[in-house]
Order: C-alpha cells, then sequence, then structure tokens
C-alpha cells in the first residue's frame, strides 16, 4: 500500500504549523514532509509530531536566500560555510524528529564556472552532505527540477542527477523522483519510473500542468501508483500540490489509499 506524506509548505497552510500536523492526521495521510521545517521551532515540530503521531519522512535542507533568489547552496561557489551551516541545521531538525531524508537543494547556474566545473563542485559538496548525515543514518537527496516551474536550476534533467548521484559515489546518496517535474522535463513517466528505480528513495506528486491533486490534469496517477507498488517501492510518495480548492474536495483523491 502506498504511503502518504502531506507537504506542511504546501497543504494547508492556511493553518499554524502545528494545526497542520493534525489536519494531515485528520485528512488520512500515513506521514508529513516539508520544505521549510527548521523556520519553526524544533520543539513546536516535535510536540506536534508526537501528539499526533505523524513521523516526519523528508526535510530539505536550508537553501540560501530564498528571498533573494537563492535556490540551495550546494553548487555556487564561494558560500563554504553557509553551506556546512545549512548542513548542521537540517541534521539537527532530522535527528530531533527522526527524520531519514534529507533534500539538499543545489542552486542555481552560475555563469562564472565553467559548467563541468559546478557540477564537479556540486558533487563534492554533495558528498560533503552525505558524510556528515552519514552517522545520523540520513539520507541526502538530490532532485531535478523543471526550468519552468525553477527556471536555471542546476539540476535539470533525471539523466544528470542521476550522473552527479553516480560520482557522489556514497551509500547514503539517492534521487527524489518528483512525478511532476518528471512529466514537464521528459514526459514519459512509466518509463522513467522504472529506468531510475533503482536509485529512487522518495517519490512525489502533483497533477500536470496545473500542480494540484492528482486527478486534476493529464496524467493517470492512479495507474502510474499502481506500477510502482507492483515495483514494490517500500519508501514514501510526498505529496507536494496546490490544493484546486479550498475545501475538503481536493483531499478525496487519497479515500483509496487510506
Amino acid at each position: 500500500m502506498l504511503k502518504l506524506a502531506a507537504n506542511l509548505d504546501w497543504l494547508f497552510i492556511e493553518r499554524p504549523v502545528a494545526a497542520r500536523f493534525a489536519a494531515a492526521k485528520e485528512a488520512g495521510f500515513h506521514g508529513v514532509e516539508g520544505l521549510f521545517l527548521w523556520q519553526h521551532p524544533l520543539t513546536q515540530l516535535q510536540a506536534a509530531q508526537q501528539k499526533y503521531a505523524l513521523p516526519v519522512v523528508l526535510m530539505n535542507a536550508p537553501a540560501g536566500n530564498w528571498q533573494q533568489g537563492e535556490r540551495g547552496l550546494a553548487g555556487l561557489p564561494g558560500c563554504e560555510e553557509a553551506f556546512r551551516r545549512s548542513l548542521a541545521v537540517a541534521r539537527d531538525y532530522a535527528t530531533g524528529l527522526n527524520c531519514r531524508q534529507v533534500h539538499v537543494m543545489a542552486g542555481l547556474r552560475c555563469e562564472a564556472l565553467s559548467l563541468p566545473a559546478q557540477h564537479s563542485l556540486l558533487a563534492d559538496r554533495l558528498r560533503l552532505a552525505c558524510d556528515v548525515m552519514a552517522d545520523a543514518g540520513i539520507d541526502v537527496l538530490v532532485e531535478p527540477l523543471n526550468p519552468e516551474d525553477m527556471p536555471g536550476y542546476l539540476i535539470d534533467s533525471f539523466p544528470l542527477a542521476e550522473s552527479i548521484i553516480r560520482k557522489v559515489g556514497r551509500k547514503n546518496i539517492g534521487l527524489q523522483f518528483d512525478i511532476y517535474h518528471c512529466q514537464k522535463i521528459h514526459g514519459n513517466v512509466a518509463n522513467n519510473i522504472e529506468r531510475y528505480f533503482p536509485i529512487i528513495k522518495h517519490f512525489q506528486i502533483a497533477s500536470v500542468p496545473g500542480r494540484h491533486e492528482p486527478g486534476t490534469g493529464e496524467l493517470n496517477e492512479t495507474w502510474l501508483f499502481d506500477l510502482i507498488n507492483k515495483m514494490n517501492y517500500q519508501g514514501w510518495m510526498g505529496c507536494e500540490y496546490k490544493p484546486s480548492t479550498p475545501g475538503p474536495e481536493s483531499l478525496r483523491w487519497i479515500t483509496p489509499y487510506l
């Protein structure tokens, strides 16, 4: 059975963070994930997690100054100390929440470096991230992002993500496979799931093109979920989408998976 995690930075965002845990539990989600969980006091998150008995299955490491356009630090030159601090924060929060997966964002293309040089820097930083997280039992994830939603993002294709993962060469690195981004970048989602399945550690879902809940776009998510189940996937499916309506209608799609 597919294990669904509500992304608390996309769902229930009109509520305080503790109430988002409550809403996720009430809706029937099996766990939660988030992009910016480190913006909230760790003790507050721990209390909500314990009260509602929901595992935190994925979080992002701090990704630089988001308001000023930074989208990750791992591939950016000249920010070694900031990157190390982001890893320390992520490790502290992940350890405190018993979260075993951290997405480390690569950042944007820097024209001051050649592309091979920036990819090499990214691999070195991800290797460091893996080493920092390893003895806490935490996996480091990388995710390709489509250029329409994230212009200039350094990891902009699934073959590139695979190449970087192979280059890093650590056991605790893997692919965060977002079905929405795959469809926007490459299409052919089912074949890409099968191709990259050996390195996939986490899935995410949103409809295409609207990035709403499954069942509201061009993909047959039910068929894809069945395929993933048949492949004996044991991980989580993060629900990182914008609800198409403010009411409970946007949650009805999860009923078969409860």
